[in-house]
């Protein structure tokens, strides 16, 4: 990551009150986009549909998530409101839609527009989220993004044309459609291939939906870094919103998280501290030897994640850094603060039974730092995997309410 200096003009505007912001905003072209304040993500209502298959050749079960698991009780979104959440990111896993055609593509289609105008009735404004999982091997998020030219890719830009046709006549003011989530590219030369992809992804959809808002963010998983890099030239002109995710450092935010390179670390404390990741280490390095499965690769990664994470020395000043050099980015291409986003961010609560500490310290600083340079934020998440969710066992994690700066009425 390279270091930046902080925007100090950032810090004299102070934080913008979320309850003084409009329902809605235009941008300089006149155009509407729905106004972004406080919001949660949902993983759980449009992703990880069920499959049939031997893991080769995959059918997605028809009619897809209607088993009680994809499910939100009017009760719930009334919570959410009355929590203080005015907006709602949901991810829909884009590989359902891609091979979905004819009546299917219409159910979808219908199924979806149900689901937004429930959700903006509740008060919402919301973003759909195209998000790539593993489910389907032929649309997992690295096979998506190998090669603009290959099928694949070429499919998805289709299904998104498509998709932003049927959803073009929505509410602008409440209403955008993000293109896609966290673009598996994270070496130089995969980053180089992100701005020609994400050109013809935003050709795609503009073409079918002249007016729509359409959210673009940079690759690299979303990353700040990676959208201070992104040219916004192309966009000029286009009714468009930008994203970023913040999950830093990623060793101590995904401790624990199965199949993660940090799969084995637990008690890692934030801000860094070497002694303490030293400890963390061992810890892991030991767990490593009760699992047969655990090769000299693993051993390899969690060492390399580890001694990253102390060169870094992670604390509030790295944090305040990143978030300034996207501030200044969209300075110096004069898009307006609230037309970028932060879509994603989040921390375990616990790994291998133990609980990590000063996460609630790390959720704080995070939001207040995000609101002090005035970009909307979105948690992650409300329900799903990964001990990360607002709600476990179908209980409300109140500290993580307060963390955030919303109303606790538990």
């Amino acid at each position: 990551m390279i270091d930046r200096g902080v925007d100090r003009r950032a810090f004299c505007l102070g934080a913008v009150a979320a309850s003084a912001m409009p329902a809605c905003a235009k941008n300089d072209l006149g155009l509407k986009f729905p106004r972004l304040s406080r919001g949660i993500n949902l993983h759980h209502l449009l992703n990880w549909p069920e499959v049939d298959g031997d893991g080769t050749r995959i059918s997605y079960r028809w009619p897809p998530f209607s088993g009680p698991s994809y499910q939100l009780a009017d009760s719930e979104l009334a919570l959410i409101r009355s929590i203080g959440f005015d907006f709602l990111r949901i991810t829909a896993d884009p590989g359902i839609l891609i091979m979905a055609s004819g009546e299917r593509f219409e159910f979808l289609v219908a199924y979806v527009k149900r689901l937004l105008d429930r959700l903006f009735a509740a008060g919402f404004n919301v973003v759909l989220d195209l998000h790539p999982v593993a489910v389907n091997p032929d649309f997992a998020p690295l096979r998506l993004v190998e090669d603009r030219r290959a099928e694949r890719f070429q499919s998805y830009c289709r299904m998104v044309r498509r998709l932003a046709a049927a959803l073009s006549t929505l509410p602008a003011e409440k209403f955008a459609l993000e293109l896609m989530n966290e673009p598996w590219l994270s070496t130089q030369p995969q980053q180089a291939r992100w701005p020609q992809m994400l050109e013809e992804l935003h050709a795609c959809a503009r073409e079918a939906a002249p007016n729509l808002p359409l959210v673009l963010t940079g690759p690299d998983w979303s990353s700040a870094a990676a959208l201070t890099y992104l040219d916004p030239s192309p966009y000029r002109n286009s009714n468009v919103l930008y994203t970023f995710h913040y999950y830093d450092p990623h060793a101590y935010t995904h401790q624990g998280v199965e199949g993660d390179e940090n799969e084995l670390v637990a008690g890692l404390h934030w801000p860094a501290s070497v002694e303490n990741a030293q400890e963390a280490l061992q810890g892991a390095l030991a767990r490593a030897e009760e699992r047969p499965g655990f090769g000299l690769r693993q051993k390899r990664d969690v060492k390399k994640s580890l001694n990253d994470f102390i060169a870094a020395s992670h604390d509030m000043a790295r944090m305040r850094d990143a978030f300034a050099a996207v501030a200044a980015w969209s300075d110096a291409h004069f898009i307006p603060r609230e037309r970028i986003f932060l879509g994603e961010f989040g921390c375990v609560s616990e790994s291998h039974g133990v609980m990590i500490p000063n996460r609630l310290a790390w959720l704080t600083a995070v939001r207040k730092i995000a609101e002090t340079f005035q970009f909307p934020w979105a948690f992650w998440a409300y329900k799903g995997y990964g001990r990360m969710a607002l709600v476990e066992q179908g209980r409300i994690d109140w500290p993580t309410v307060e963390a955030l700066g919303l109303r606790h009425d538990e």
